[in-house]
């Protein structure tokens, strides 16, 4: 969590002004078009997660296995249908943007490199499921964290010496081949009985992961849509100079949700040990202590960026961005704080595969989402396309996920919202108003300046937290105290 949110602070100013407006927002648009092939996926990750969970914390290592090799060669065909899926994305790219002539062979290459940097996460990446269905995220924290560096490591010297986006692009598929081969060794060391996972699929086990991967793969299509959507009709409609502007926005609400998904990353398998062994008491706490946890996690960073995004973004990137990224950034935040409370809910949903519902609501809410922004662009330029993602979020956060979540585990809505949203929201209201005074009453003059600030009223952030999960810490802390 830490290396995803401190990494980007520094790579993307880094990488902004050493592209420039122009190169940078081609480069996003490169990433965001490619990040479509993920709809390819057909749910396999989360597949993984599942059956490998359950087989795992029932000793049915059989099935484990058989679920493994089956993801692997759909994904290995995957692979090798984007690549040429790329291929012509590379042709029409240019016909699709307003690209400079001399920039058009640089995209292309582009593309087709981040597409291979992408087949090779998407093949690598079922050993990381494994991973994550048997809890070892320490080792899976280990191999992301060597991404991070080494992605960071390769951009700076790279741009330094004055390479461009076909290089970005190229070091992006070394660093997804090193780490990914890593993945693979770490899981048949702690998981040896998936040594034979390279056996043919059988279909059977097709037909089990189909039945469940197939919602999951829509409620991929539909999260393509709602996350990387934005900055192609930026692209289309206002142009690709206002993509940087419109990126630099969602950087900040991407780190905050990596920061949230490092924790919520348990829940899925967590969830899916639980279902196997009939545990609904244990899925209601998790429900709503998972809950809490994300947002004790993400609203105080939530809280500070739509309070202080402004002053941030200046010190950040350059107060030529304060204003225009300031204001898309406040936006966003209002549909991402409702994201932030439901990502236990939707872990939990996909480790009891209770997911075909979500699949719904979330092609409703891309549908929305892409017509509300498309229009608004028309008429108010970049600020509508945020305000379509917002807008069609709020109505699907607040409308379907505490009454699904509440059917589903036989909670009362309001004793959920009550436990689950209404307690870290009130004990967010110090930290808050703490924020609020600070950005009032002592404006930051530098980064450090502004860091140090963050610091000094952080401890009520921390106070807040141990307030809601005091039943949790006390008897762990004096255990530690007589310990020492």
């Amino acid at each position: 969590m830490l290396f995803s949110m401190v990494i980007p602070f520094f790579l993307s100013p880094f990488t902004v002004h050493h592209l420039g407006n122009l190169l940078y927002g081609i480069w996003v648009l490169v990433v965001s078009s490619v990040a479509y092939f993920n709809l390819l996926d057909l749910g396999l990750r989360n597949a993984v997660i599942r059956f490998v969970a359950k087989g795992h914390s029932l000793g049915v290592h059989e099935d484990s296995r058989k679920a493994v090799a089956t993801a692997l060669w759909l994904r290995l065909g995957i692979g090798f249908v984007i690549v040429g899926m790329a291929a012509i994305l590379a042709l029409v790219f240019p016909h699709v943007f307003s690209i400079p002539s001399s920039l058009i062979r640089p995209a292309r290459l582009a593309i087709i490199f981040t597409a291979l940097s992408l087949a090779c996460t998407l093949a690598f990446g079922v050993a990381g499921a494994v991973l994550s269905a048997i809890h070892r995220f320490d080792l899976l924290s280990a191999v992301n964290i060597l991404r991070y560096i080494l992605r960071a490591v390769g951009f700076v010297y790279l741009l330094r010496n004055g390479y461009g986006l076909v290089a970005l692009a190229l070091w992006e598929l070394i660093s997804a081949v090193v780490t990914g081969l890593g993945q693979a060794i770490l899981c048949l060391r702690i998981y040896p009985e998936l040594r034979t996972f390279f056996a043919l699929p059988e279909r059977t086990m097709i037909r089990q992961i189909w039945g469940y991967g197939f919602y999951a793969s829509l409620i991929t299509l539909a999260g393509a849509v709602i996350f990387h959507t934005d900055n192609i009709v930026v692209g289309v409609f206002v142009g690709s100079t206002a993509v940087t502007f419109y990126a630099i926005a969602g950087n900040l609400l991407w780190s905050t949700r990596e920061a949230v998904n490092a924790v919520s990353a348990t829940f899925t398998p967590m969830a899916s040990g639980y279902e196997a062994s009939g545990n609904n008491e244990q899925l209601q706490r998790l429900a709503i202590q998972g809950t809490r946890a994300s947002l004790v996690l993400g609203l105080p960073m939530c809280i500070a960026l739509l309070l202080r995004g402004h002053t941030f973004i200046g010190l950040w990137m350059g107060h030529e961005y304060a204003a225009i990224s300031g204001v898309l950034l406040q936006i966003l935040l209002i549909n991402h704080i409702f994201t932030t409370a439901n990502v236990t809910n939707c872990g939990i949903a996909y480790g009891m595969a209770k997911h075909k519902p979500i699949m719904a609501w979330a092609l409703v809410e891309a549908v929305i989402n892409l017509t509300i922004s498309i229009m608004l662009a028309r008429r108010i330029g970049i600020y509508g396309v945020a305000w379509g993602t917002t807008l069609a979020g709020v109505i699907c956060n607040l409308l379907f996920w505490p009454r699904y979540i509440s059917k589903l585990l036989h909670i009362p809505v309001g004793e959920y919202l009550w436990n689950a949203w209404g307690h870290p929201g009130l004990a967010a209201i110090p930290f808050a108003l703490a924020c609020y005074g600070e950005e009032r009453y002592w404006p930051a003059g530098s980064m450090l300046a502004f860091i140090l600030q963050i610091v000094v009223i952080l401890p009520i952030a921390i106070l807040s937290a141990f307030f809601l999960f005091r039943e949790q810490l006390t008897p762990y802390l004096r255990y530690r105290l007589r310990w020492a």
